[in-house]
Formats: C-alpha cells, sequence, structure tokens
C-alpha cells in the first residue's frame, strides 16, 4: 500500500490490538480462519469514531488508497464490492466503515450466534450484522485472482493452496514477487526478514532463490530450485481447526465407511 500511497499511511495487524474474542459455543460456528472474527473489533477499536478500511492480508493494492478512504458512503454505514469477477461474488474482505453507524461488540456478535439469530453464513457472507449496506465500491478494490492493469485496483489472492508465498503455481504470482523484491530494494524489509520467516515455516523456501536471481516469475525456477520447497507446508494446514484438516479427517472417516 505504501508504494502506491502518497498520504502517510498507517496500517495495523488487528490482532495487535490484544481484544478478546469469544469462542461461539458450537462447532459449526468456529471462525473458518484466525481472522474471520477479527473485522468486527474495528468499530470498537476506533473509539466508534471515523471511517475505517478493512483489508484482509492476502492482497496487493496497485492503486492510492485514499481513492477508496474517499469514496462516498451516501446513507451507509458499510459499503463492500458487489462482484470479484468471473462470475464470482463480492466478499466482505475489502470494506469501508463508518465507526459512528456500526455499534458493534464482538461479545454480543458472538452471543447472537450462539442464541441461533443468525447463522455463521449470514453472518459473514451476508454481512446481517450491518443495518444499512452498500454494495457499490468499485470492483477493482477486491479483484479475486484476477488482474487487468486497466482496472485492478487491488488483488485478492484467494486460493490459498496457490498464494505467492505458499507455492508457485499461481500464474500472477509475479507480480507479488516483484513486489516482494522492491521493497527489499527499497529497504522496507531485508533478505533476512524472508530468511527468518522461512525458518519459521510461514513463506515457501524458493523464495529466497527468487529474490538472490532477481527471477519475478516462479515458473522459471529449475526443478531443483523447486525441490527446496518439497518439505515445505503452509501454515494454514497446520492449524488445528482448518477446514482442510476437517476435510481430510472426514474424507479418511469416508473411506474406511465410519
Amino acid at each position: 500500500m505504501r508504494e502506491v500511497t502518497a498520504l502517510p499511511l498507517s496500517a495495523r495487524m488487528i490482532f495487535s490490538f490484544g481484544r478478546t474474542i469469544p469462542t461461539p459455543a458450537h462447532r459449526r460456528n468456529f471462525p473458518r480462519t484466525p481472522f474471520s472474527f477479527q473485522r468486527f473489533l474495528i468499530p470498537e477499536l476506533c473509539g466508534y469514531q471515523g471511517r475505517a478500511v478493512y483489508l484482509d492480508a492476502d492482497m496487493q493494492v496497485f492503486c492510492d488508497m485514499l481513492a477508496l478512504w474517499e469514496t462516498p458512503m451516501g446513507d451507509h454505514d458499510l459499503l463492500t464490492v458487489d462482484e470479484g469477477g468471473h462470475g464470482r461474488k463480492g466478499q466482505f474482505s475489502v470494506m469501508l466503515l463508518d465507526c459512528a453507524q456500526l455499534a458493534w461488540r464482538i461479545d454480543d456478535i458472538i452471543a447472537g450466534l450462539d442464541r441461533g439469530d443468525y447463522s455463521y453464513e449470514a453472518l459473514m457472507h451476508e454481512m446481517c450484522v450491518a443495518q444499512r449496506l452498500g454494495r457499490h465500491l468499485d470492483p477493482g478494490w477486491n479483484s479475486l485472482e484476477r488482474y487487468d492493469p486497466l482496472s485492478t485496483r487491488l488483488l485478492h489472492y484467494t486460493d490459498m493452496n496457490t498464494q505467492p508465498w505458499v507455492d508457485t503455481s499461481n500464474p500472477l504470482a509475479y507480480l507479488w514477487v516483484a513486489c516482494l523484491r522492491r521493497a527489499i530494494g527499497d529497504g522496507f524489509l531485508t533478505r533476512d526478514d524472508v530468511q527468518r520467516e522461512v525458518a519459521l515455516g510461514r513463506v515457501r523456501p524458493s523464495l529466497l532463490t527468487q529474490i538472490e536471481s532477481g527471477e519475478d516469475q516462479p515458473s522459471a525456477l529449475t526443478p531443483a530450485e523447486r525441490d527446496a520447497d518439497r518439505a515445505f507446508q503452509p501454515p494454514y494446514r497446520r492449524l488445528v481447526r482448518s477446514p482442510w484438516r476437517r476435510w481430510a479427517s472426514s474424507a479418511k472417516s469416508l473411506l474406511r465407511g465410519q
């Protein structure tokens, strides 16, 4: 974001505020990712004042965020996009919020799930706790796995299995790797930062090869260079509540006839 934004910009990871999020009583309402419910904390963390922008972490921004920030909200208290391209429904992974109008308390929202006031799907996919929802943000602000240099303002790498930092097969990975190399060249990150993330098992080891060779396109890696990723397991697959782990367990049970 800082690369393309002219004004001073401060971005915060929501978990860094340390606000505790209750765990739903029923497994069917458990968050699908560690950050699923964090977006509902924003109005409270902002003191129920002013505007805020929420973005997922698996995104790349190509346009000045000021354009998003200044989008007229009209009589809406939350704006998002209507569609993500190729017929995919828009997601609430990019939102412009009027914090003064959103009286969200995460404890009340989870309690509503527990009472059955709404389903997990209604909460996460319909944003039912927003009273005045608008879907007229420029769709280029949440382009799902699609890049057009003329219209894409934000590219969202939604397929966790092929996100550029964990896999080499994403056809748009070169855009992200090029941005990573520019960040290192500008001193925003260092090679040691990437090396640390590799050592912690958060990103694929072959990223180091791309940084050192100046190669943005992962498909240009040799088979030997890709072998460095052979033992790598993306972090989301190690989560106890990961939907991928649950799917694998269900598949094993089905095969056993259980």
